[in-house]
């Protein structure tokens, strides 16, 4: 997966170190497993790098979230089938109306 967080930070010209200092963090070795995709971001750091180079969330992780709404995409209809087996009753119908549309936002998305 490709993450964008080091390209952004670098076409400011910050280092990681001036990030890590905006954040408060000690060392910037946390920053940086992040921006090598050895580790996931917590919301704040996905939120500082919004905020600083003003890109979107989605633009920062567009590959992350293709790969998550395939991985929902996949199981919504399984979840369906197994709705469907139960009683039907009005949550019932509403959670698959809303898998329904969820699928097909998804299948416009991917």
């Amino acid at each position: 997966m490709r993450n964008l967080l080091r390209m952004y930070r670098k076409k400011s010209e910050l280092t990681i170190e001036d990030v890590a200092q905006l954040l408060e963090l000690q060392e910037s070795s946390t920053l940086s497993r992040c921006e090598r995709n050895e580790r996931k971001p917590c919301f704040e750091v996905v939120f500082t790098y919004h905020l600083l180079f003003n890109v979107s969330i989605e633009k920062l992780f567009e590959d992350e979230m293709k790969f998550t709404l395939k991985k929902i995409r996949k199981n919504i209809d399984p979840l369906i089938t197994e709705l469907k087996k139960q009683s039907t009753t009005r949550k019932i119908r509403a959670r698959i109306a809303f898998l329904n549309s969820l699928k097909d936002l998804i299948d416009k998305k991917i």
